[in-house]
């Protein structure tokens, strides 16, 4: 990868350069003249001289140049554009993989909704985030295991297990009130009617306990096959499901408390349990078990970070919820207390997301069952283009998902725009082959660029380097631009330029960079878990 090269010989940030710039860009004469004290252009001169020196770097690009105010641009040489666009054609489906992760085991986890009702947008959201990262970790040469984290202990799981019970009660004739903080969706009576048809509950309506845990086992059991089939509906599925009760059945909760007791990390007040986490980082200590009897998810946290290094993992990601912002940091306040690599764990963030349909936001509420569920927007919007949305903003910002562009198919819906280009293509490829035209094996050396052509396979080329940085940041929001414009050049080509027909040797070399073009987006699209329909 030349944008590697470059940054190994200056030693400083390189990045991909404006229009009109070269390929590549470097504010390294700024970056020495601050360091130096010297004027940015005389850093870069100096810069300059070593850097062509080097004859076997400089002979990768046609010019490398200074420009004002102090920026070094590189431009590719055409005996480097016709390697790699060859490099393309003979890696195919494996063109921009790499052995980087070098097998490093690593957990991502995520989606992880509580059992307690349907998957909502935000679970959406990271579903679609998680599935797409693990996907680009093992392409470049990880080992990836994608989990889901099933939190079937404490209140909100006894809370649905009541609000079953209640309904479940109503259908069998009995006097029940059901108050507010219940769950109020019409799927707690759903499944309340099903747990009536099943004949799940042996015991007397008069022993209410005993219902509700018959009831809430019942009711996870269903919400969590439903999760299950919601996910591979939209095409995620997780490779291990680990429910929190396994932790407490193997004892793991209790070691926590039992080590946090002898090594004076928790103490007794008003009759509920605390970690000190003050001492680790917090600003005030935290809650591990309730007045009540009930655990704290921040106790199952720490057993659970301590279950994923005994499995051996290199790294763990977490996929998680603005909302857990606080959560993050008391968990790591507990990694230092129990003197776990802290660098080990990523905690990942994304911001929520607002449905817009005509102009309006659409309000919803989990508890009160006023929500739009993940199935329910795929029946309305292709399973394609909800991924797409979620993944084209940085985890950072808020998805705006706008619903009556998401049903458009024209090109102002960017999944639209996208697949039909690999449509586009595929088209050509199918019609050469039906003819018996067939793509060149090695490209003229003396093939003179059309511009379309040239810029294309720039940034066709560019597919490697954006894998190696987005393996790095995790911000898949970069594939997904560079998809789309990769895309908008597939078009324009394909409008300015005739393939089949043309001159015999322009057809076959157009042929070989249609064929790249259909490799590189099959592959991207891949990585982003994105269909590949042959017609539109």
């Amino acid at each position: 990868m030349v944008k590697l090269e470059i940054k190994k010989k200056l030693g400083g940030e390189v990045s991909f350069a404006p229009v009109g710039f070269g390929d590549y860009s470097s504010n390294l004469p700024l970056v020495l003249a601050g360091e130096k004290q010297a004027s940015p252009m005389s850093a870069g001169e100096e810069i300059l001289s070593d850097l062509k020196k080097d004859k076997k770097f400089s002979k990768l690009f046609s010019k490398i140049e200074l420009a004002k105010p102090g920026f070094i641009n590189f431009y590719l040489a055409d005996e480097v554009l016709r390697e790699e666009l060859q490099e393309v054609l003979k890696k195919g489906e494996k063109y921009g993989s790499a052995k980087n992760g070098k097998g490093r085991k690593i957990n991502i986890e995520f989606v992880s909704a509580n059992p307690t009702g349907p998957l909502t947008l935000g679970n959406g959201r990271s579903a679609a985030y998680g599935e797409s990262l693990a996907r680009l970790l093992n392409f470049l040469g990880h080992k990836v295991t994608k989990e889901y984290f099933l939190n079937d202990l404490g209140r909100q799981v006894a809370l649905l297990g009541e609000s079953v019970a209640r309904r479940f009660l109503e259908l069998n004739g009995r006097q029940t009130d059901y108050p507010e903080e219940m769950y109020q969706g019409e799927y707690i009576l759903d499944i309340a009617k099903k747990f009536k048809e099943d004949g799940a509950y042996h015991g007397s309506l008069d022993d209410f306990e005993s219902l509700i845990k018959s009831a809430q086992k019942y009711a996870v059991e269903k919400i969590t096959a439903s999760l299950k089939d919601s996910l591979a509906r939209f095409g995620v599925k997780h490779d291990v499901w680990f429910p929190e009760s396994e932790l407490e059945n193997h004892g793991e909760i209790d070691k926590i408390l039992h080590d946090f007791n002898i090594n004076n990390l928790s103490y007794e007040k008003d009759g509920a349990l605390w970690f000190k986490s003050s001492d680790f980082g917090l600003d005030s200590d935290a809650v591990i078990k309730k007045s009540n009897g009930f655990t704290t998810y921040l106790l199952s946290d720490f057993a659970y970070a301590k279950n994923k290094l005994k499995r051996g993992f290199d790294k763990m990601i977490y996929i998680l919820g603005a909302d857990h912002h606080a959560d993050v940091a008391r968990i790591k306040s507990g990694l230092r207390a129990m003197k776990l690599p802290e660098e080990k764990f990523r905690f990942l963030l994304y911001q929520l997301v607002t449905l817009v349909e005509k102009g309006e936001q659409v309000r919803m509420s989990k508890r009160a069952g006023r929500f739009v569920t993940l199935d329910e927007l795929v029946k309305e919007v292709p399973a394609d283009v909800v991924k797409f949305f979620f993944l084209a903003k940085s985890m950072d910002s808020h998805v705006e998902f706008d619903l009556d562009l998401a049903k458009e198919e024209s090109n102002k819906n960017p999944v639209y725009y996208i697949q039909y280009a690999f449509v586009r293509m595929q088209s050509i490829l199918r019609k050469a082959k039906g003819i018996g035209i067939k793509t060149e094996k090695k490209l003229s050396k003396v093939y003179p660029w059309k511009e379309e052509e040239e810029e294309l396979v720039k940034e066709l080329i560019k597919f490697p380097e954006i894998l190696a940085e987005t393996g790095e940041n995790y911000q898949i929001h970069h594939l997904t631009a560079y998809i789309l414009d990769l895309a908008g050049k597939i078009n324009r080509f394909y409008e300015t330029q005739k393939v089949i027909g043309a001159e015999k040797e322009l057809e076959k070399f157009r042929l070989t960079l249609v064929q790249a073009s259909a490799i590189v987006l099959r592959n991207g699209l891949t990585l982003l878990g994105i269909s590949l329909p042959e017609k539109m």
